[in-house]
């Protein structure tokens, strides 16, 4: 089958084929490009090289003279053709890279390290550094912060899951966004983040180097989105965001900053009404994205929300919500915290008409009753169902949905509250109707914290119809 990064094969001067490989799309699927080896396949492209990217796990890479590997997330497996040449000859035209290798280091001094040479390997590649550079900096070897990527690059990849009859709006990040950072670094030091050891935040990329302007047979943009990928992008200076935006604002083209803006910084910067309002008036794709993180930068948070309503009080805005990390069977008081410190910021945003989006750390499984993680993304992540019942009421509407289904039940009351649930439990109803996850998962976690049972009613009781309160936002 031929491939779209073929086009450059003819003018290859040295008749190499290289291998890119997204480990993470091989192994778990991920909803967004590479930026790495985006920008590698442009590099190959601009030097008429032969590359593309791999797509079998099990592929027989004998073929490829080189190829470059990079994973994301620590979770991921490494495909089966990698396993197979280690120890082998094949493993050393294998160059691996990437924060899945080594975000879970805990040695401050070897994290620093590691982190460090992963940022410059591909600078620094011997091979890659006999390549004309096509894009300044230097006249040989790539620039990662210069190089246009290769927006095709994936559009095999594309094409194979539209056949399989997947639509091709899925995919649309892979084929309809511009892609970069204007700016690199933070200066927050969270414990569970890739720039946990950073110290200040540097203009990377011009927004010229990255934004594609390919059209199709109509004229229109085949690429009409840009997505960003800067850590903190509004915490870095004055000097530096303001202008940028600006750019970003006279593009007309709609943008999103894909890991979120520091929504603490409308509360703590002098400008953070300027920021406000200049965010006003850009034209931005999907939700506002902030991140409330940390409960104890709750004032902080609604601090800066109030600023942020008074400016933008019918803009959608949602906020991540990190939770899961460092959980343990055996550290239940950590557990419980976790939760009602989840739900408690999750009542902050119900009352600034905001939605969340849970965000769990891999440690989540090891929580005591690491499911409830699950099904409260489940519900949370989901606007519908966030937006129209609480937790509770999803949960329930689960198990009578399935009875519907299952069991054609028509007099079952499609909500109860949980004291009616607890009746049909002492009644034996659930001795003869199985009870579905959610709700064990509840019941669990009732039964875990007896002393807690109050609390627990009332978090997961909470609505956005009976918290929101526009009043608190003057």
């Amino acid at each position: 089958m031929e491939s779209c990064q073929n086009k450059s094969s003819e003018k290859s001067p040295n008749n190499k084929y290289i291998g890119l490989v997204d480990a993470d799309l091989l192994d778990n699927g991920t909803r967004h490009p590479n930026l790495v080896l985006l920008k590698l396949a442009g590099f190959f492209n601009d030097n008429g090289l032969l590359f593309e990217l791999i797509l079998d796990p099990k592929i027989d890479i004998s073929r490829y003279t080189r190829i470059y590997m990079s994973k994301v997330f620590t979770f991921t497996k490494l495909p089966e053709f990698y396993q197979r040449a280690i120890g082998t000859p094949d493993e050393k035209k294998i160059l691996c890279g990437g924060t899945g290798f080594y975000a879970n280091e805990t040695n401050v001094s070897t994290y620093r390290q590691r982190r460090e040479e992963d940022m410059r390997k591909l600078e620094n590649d011997e091979y890659l550094n006999t390549l004309r550079n096509f894009y300044g900096g230097k006249k040989f070897g790539i620039s990662m912060a210069r190089q246009m990527p290769y927006y095709h690059l994936y559009d095999t990849f594309v094409e194979q899951q539209v056949l399989k009859g997947f639509k091709r709006e899925k995919y649309k990040d892979y084929q309809k966004y511009s892609i970069g950072f204007l700016t690199r670094g933070c200066v927050r030091h969270c414990s569970f983040c890739i720039n946990k050891l950073e110290n200040k935040i540097l203009p990377y990329s011009r927004l010229e180097w990255f934004l594609d302007n390919e059209r199709d047979d109509q004229g229109r943009l085949v690429r009409p989105y840009i997505y960003l990928w800067d850590d903190n992008f509004l915490a870095s200076d004055l000097s530096v965001w303001k202008p940028l935006l600006q750019q970003l604002i006279d593009t007309k083209r709609p943008f999103q900053f894909r890991q979120g803006l520091d929504e603490r910084m409308l509360a703590q910067s002098p400008n953070g009404e300027e920021m406000a309002e200049m965010l006003s008036r850009a034209r931005y794709h999907g939700d506002f994205i902030f991140a409330f993180d940390n409960w104890r930068d709750r004032e902080l948070i609604e601090r800066a929300l109030k600023i942020w309503k008074r400016h933008n009080p019918k803009k959608s805005t949602k906020f991540y919500l990190f939770c899961g990390f460092k959980q343990a069977q055996h550290k239940r008081d950590m557990f419980y915290k976790d939760i009602w410190e989840l739900f408690h910021r999750i009542k902050i945003l119900m009352q600034y008409g905001c939605v969340g989006y849970v965000m769990r750390h891999e440690d989540y499984h090891n929580a005591p009753v690491s499911n409830l993680y699950i099904q409260i993304a489940r519900w949370c992540n989901q606007q519908q169902f966030y937006k129209k019942m609480s937790f509770w009421q999803f949960c329930y509407r689960n198990q009578s949905y399935w009875e519907e289904k299952t069991f054609k039940v028509a007099d079952r009351p499609k909500l109860k509250t949980f004291e009616d649930f607890e009746q049909d439990i002492k009644i034996g109803y659930y001795d003869k109707v199985k009870m579905c996850l959610p709700l064990r998962t509840v019941m669990e976690v009732m039964e875990m914290f007896p002393m807690r049972r109050t609390d627990l009613i009332e978090m997961f009781n909470y609505t956005m119809a009976d918290l929101i309160d526009e009043d608190l936002w003057n």
